[in-house]
Protein backbone atom coordinates (compact mmCIF):
# COMPACT_ATOMS: atom_id res chain seq x y z
CA UNK A 1 0.00 0.00 0.00
CA UNK A 2 1.27 3.64 -1.27
CA UNK A 3 2.29 5.33 2.02
CA UNK A 4 0.68 8.07 0.60
CA UNK A 5 -2.58 6.75 0.59
CA UNK A 6 -2.45 5.24 4.07
CA UNK A 7 -3.83 7.64 6.37
CA UNK A 8 -6.70 8.01 4.20
CA UNK A 9 -7.52 4.62 4.03
CA UNK A 10 -7.34 4.33 7.69
CA UNK A 11 -10.06 6.75 7.92
CA UNK A 12 -12.21 4.90 5.18
CA UNK A 13 -11.48 1.77 7.41
CA UNK A 14 -12.68 3.22 10.99
CA UNK A 15 -16.20 4.38 9.07
CA UNK A 16 -17.07 1.27 7.30
CA UNK A 17 -20.72 0.36 7.93
CA UNK A 18 -20.68 -3.32 8.57
CA UNK A 19 -24.28 -3.90 7.64
CA UNK A 20 -23.77 -2.58 4.46
CA UNK A 21 -20.05 -4.45 3.93
CA UNK A 22 -22.14 -7.59 4.86
CA UNK A 23 -24.73 -7.13 2.18
CA UNK A 24 -22.10 -5.82 -0.34
CA UNK A 25 -20.47 -7.88 -3.10
CA UNK A 26 -19.38 -11.08 -1.53
CA UNK A 27 -15.07 -9.76 -2.60
CA UNK A 28 -15.40 -6.61 -0.67
CA UNK A 29 -15.37 -8.27 2.66
CA UNK A 30 -12.37 -10.10 1.31
CA UNK A 31 -10.36 -7.63 -0.27
CA UNK A 32 -10.91 -5.18 2.91
CA UNK A 33 -9.57 -8.48 4.97
CA UNK A 34 -6.21 -8.60 2.57
CA UNK A 35 -5.52 -4.41 2.53
CA UNK A 36 -5.44 -4.60 6.33
CA UNK A 37 -3.36 -8.23 6.09
CA UNK A 38 -0.94 -6.48 3.62
CA UNK A 39 -0.94 -3.20 5.88
CA UNK A 40 -0.16 -4.56 8.91
CA UNK A 41 2.73 -6.41 7.06
CA UNK A 42 2.45 -9.46 9.67
CA UNK A 43 4.77 -12.26 9.36
CA UNK A 44 3.84 -16.02 8.37
CA UNK A 45 4.29 -17.21 11.78
CA UNK A 46 2.41 -14.55 13.38
CA UNK A 47 -0.63 -16.00 15.62
CA UNK A 48 -2.31 -12.81 14.59
CA UNK A 49 -2.69 -14.21 11.25
CA UNK A 50 -5.58 -16.47 12.18
CA UNK A 51 -7.21 -13.52 13.85
CA UNK A 52 -7.20 -11.75 10.99
CA UNK A 53 -8.47 -14.55 8.46
CA UNK A 54 -11.68 -14.95 10.99
CA UNK A 55 -12.66 -11.30 9.95
CA UNK A 56 -13.39 -12.91 6.34
CA UNK A 57 -16.15 -14.51 7.44
CA UNK A 58 -17.45 -11.95 10.53
CA UNK A 59 -17.77 -8.41 9.32
CA UNK A 60 -19.43 -7.47 12.89
CA UNK A 61 -15.58 -8.26 13.67
CA UNK A 62 -14.62 -5.90 11.11
CA UNK A 63 -16.90 -3.43 12.36
CA UNK A 64 -15.49 -3.71 16.63
CA UNK A 65 -12.04 -3.13 14.97
CA UNK A 66 -12.99 -0.22 12.65
CA UNK A 67 -14.84 1.22 15.96
CA UNK A 68 -11.21 0.90 18.24
CA UNK A 69 -9.49 2.57 15.47
CA UNK A 70 -11.75 5.54 14.92
CA UNK A 71 -11.45 6.39 18.23
CA UNK A 72 -8.11 7.15 17.81
CA UNK A 73 -8.84 9.08 14.68
CA UNK A 74 -11.46 11.15 16.44
CA UNK A 75 -9.02 11.91 18.86
CA UNK A 76 -6.44 13.19 15.63
CA UNK A 77 -9.21 15.12 14.73
CA UNK A 78 -10.07 17.25 17.79
CA UNK A 79 -6.71 17.22 18.17
CA UNK A 80 -6.51 15.33 21.85
CA UNK A 81 -4.23 12.77 23.05
CA UNK A 82 -5.24 9.04 22.40
CA UNK A 83 -3.43 6.51 25.31
CA UNK A 84 -3.59 2.61 24.34
CA UNK A 85 -2.32 0.43 27.10
CA UNK A 86 -0.75 -3.04 25.44
CA UNK A 87 -2.11 -6.53 27.20
CA UNK A 88 0.81 -9.22 26.63
CA UNK A 89 3.01 -7.74 23.88
CA UNK A 90 6.46 -8.19 22.88
CA UNK A 91 9.26 -7.06 20.67
CA UNK A 92 11.68 -9.35 19.21
CA UNK A 93 15.19 -8.95 17.57
CA UNK A 94 16.43 -11.59 15.07
CA UNK A 95 19.82 -10.63 15.18
CA UNK A 96 20.46 -13.07 12.71
CA UNK A 97 18.23 -11.20 10.13
CA UNK A 98 20.63 -8.20 10.56
CA UNK A 99 21.57 -7.10 6.96
CA UNK A 100 19.81 -9.95 5.47
CA UNK A 101 17.49 -9.42 2.53
CA UNK A 102 14.41 -10.73 3.23
CA UNK A 103 12.06 -10.89 6.65
CA UNK A 104 12.86 -8.30 9.61
CA UNK A 105 15.22 -8.31 11.98
CA UNK A 106 13.03 -6.21 14.55
CA UNK A 107 9.08 -7.65 15.40
CA UNK A 108 6.79 -6.28 17.43
CA UNK A 109 4.00 -9.40 18.17
CA UNK A 110 0.72 -7.86 19.68
CA UNK A 111 -0.99 -10.31 21.70
CA UNK A 112 -4.58 -9.07 20.41
CA UNK A 113 -5.22 -7.11 16.70
CA UNK A 114 -6.96 -4.43 18.37
CA UNK A 115 -3.21 -3.57 19.75
CA UNK A 116 -2.21 -4.26 15.94
CA UNK A 117 -4.17 -2.30 14.08
CA UNK A 118 -3.40 0.95 17.09
CA UNK A 119 0.39 0.15 17.01
CA UNK A 120 0.63 0.57 13.40
CA UNK A 121 -2.10 3.24 12.99
CA UNK A 122 -0.36 5.51 15.88
CA UNK A 123 2.93 4.54 13.64
CA UNK A 124 1.98 6.10 10.45
CA UNK A 125 -0.14 8.74 11.28
CA UNK A 126 3.13 9.93 13.17
CA UNK A 127 5.26 9.21 10.28
CA UNK A 128 2.90 11.38 7.53
CA UNK A 129 1.71 14.00 9.62
CA UNK A 130 0.90 16.30 6.36
CA UNK A 131 -1.86 13.55 5.54
CA UNK A 132 -2.34 13.10 9.28
CA UNK A 133 -3.69 16.54 9.91
CA UNK A 134 -5.95 16.20 7.23
CA UNK A 135 -7.88 13.83 9.17
CA UNK A 136 -10.61 16.44 10.80
CA UNK A 137 -14.32 16.63 11.79
CA UNK A 138 -17.28 18.20 9.53
CA UNK A 139 -17.93 22.31 10.66
CA UNK A 140 -21.41 21.11 9.66
CA UNK A 141 -23.09 21.59 12.95
CA UNK A 142 -25.62 18.78 12.69
CA UNK A 143 -23.25 16.52 11.11
CA UNK A 144 -19.31 16.57 13.16
CA UNK A 145 -18.43 13.28 11.16
CA UNK A 146 -14.74 12.42 10.99
CA UNK A 147 -13.35 12.03 7.35
CA UNK A 148 -9.88 12.89 5.23
CA UNK A 149 -9.70 16.10 3.70
CA UNK A 150 -8.30 15.90 -0.03
CA UNK A 151 -8.00 19.37 -0.09
CA UNK A 152 -5.99 21.43 2.66
CA UNK A 153 -8.82 24.07 2.96
CA UNK A 154 -11.22 21.69 3.23
CA UNK A 155 -13.60 21.57 6.32
CA UNK A 156 -16.95 19.58 5.23
CA UNK A 157 -16.73 16.38 4.77
CA UNK A 158 -19.25 17.02 1.23
CA UNK A 159 -20.87 19.32 -0.87
CA UNK A 160 -24.13 18.36 0.92
CA UNK A 161 -23.17 19.66 4.67
CA UNK A 162 -20.70 22.48 2.59
CA UNK A 163 -24.65 24.23 1.09
CA UNK A 164 -26.40 23.51 3.96
CA UNK A 165 -23.89 25.37 6.34
CA UNK A 166 -23.85 28.26 3.34
CA UNK A 167 -28.06 28.40 3.30
CA UNK A 168 -27.62 28.59 7.48
CA UNK A 169 -25.16 31.79 6.95
CA UNK A 170 -27.19 33.32 4.01
CA UNK A 171 -30.55 33.06 6.21
CA UNK A 172 -28.50 34.46 9.12
CA UNK A 173 -27.20 37.44 7.16
CA UNK A 174 -30.44 38.29 5.27
CA UNK A 175 -32.79 36.71 7.32
CA UNK A 176 -34.23 40.66 8.66
CA UNK A 177 -34.13 41.95 5.46
CA UNK A 178 -35.79 39.60 3.64
CA UNK A 179 -38.38 39.23 6.48
CA UNK A 180 -38.84 43.43 6.30
CA UNK A 181 -38.97 42.88 2.59
CA UNK A 182 -41.77 40.35 3.28
CA UNK A 183 -43.68 42.52 5.64
CA UNK A 184 -43.58 45.38 3.22
CA UNK A 185 -45.28 43.36 0.35
CA UNK A 186 -47.92 42.12 2.70
CA UNK A 187 -48.74 45.67 3.53
CA UNK A 188 -48.59 47.04 -0.02
CA UNK A 189 -51.04 43.27 -0.36
CA UNK A 190 -53.49 44.60 2.07
CA UNK A 191 -53.44 48.50 1.15
CA UNK A 192 -54.39 47.28 -2.42
CA UNK A 193 -57.24 44.59 -1.18
CA UNK A 194 -58.68 47.50 0.87
CA UNK A 195 -58.91 49.76 -1.60
CA UNK A 196 -60.18 47.93 -4.37
CA UNK A 197 -62.87 46.85 -1.74
CA UNK A 198 -63.76 50.50 -1.25
CA UNK A 199 -64.08 51.25 -5.00
CA UNK A 200 -66.14 48.24 -5.50
CA UNK A 201 -68.35 49.06 -2.27
CA UNK A 202 -68.98 53.01 -3.83
CA UNK A 203 -70.07 51.31 -7.52
CA UNK A 204 -72.66 49.71 -5.68
CA UNK A 205 -74.26 52.50 -3.46
CA UNK A 206 -77.35 53.74 -5.50
CA UNK A 207 -77.75 56.95 -6.83
CA UNK A 208 -77.98 60.07 -4.82
CA UNK A 209 -77.58 57.87 -1.68
CA UNK A 210 -74.79 59.36 0.23
CA UNK A 211 -71.22 57.03 0.57
CA UNK A 212 -70.85 56.01 4.41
Amino acid sequence: MPRGEIVQWLVGFALLDAQRLEQGRPGDLLNLVYDLRRWLDLEPDEPLNAEVAALERDALRVRKLADSLRQLLEAVADRQRFEIRYKAGSVILDAARLGAEGGRALSYRDATLVDAVLRVALDDLYENIEATLRVRRCAEESCRSLFFASRENQTYCGHRCANKMASRRYRRTHGPQRADRERARYERQVRARTGSAIKIARRRVEPGKPVV
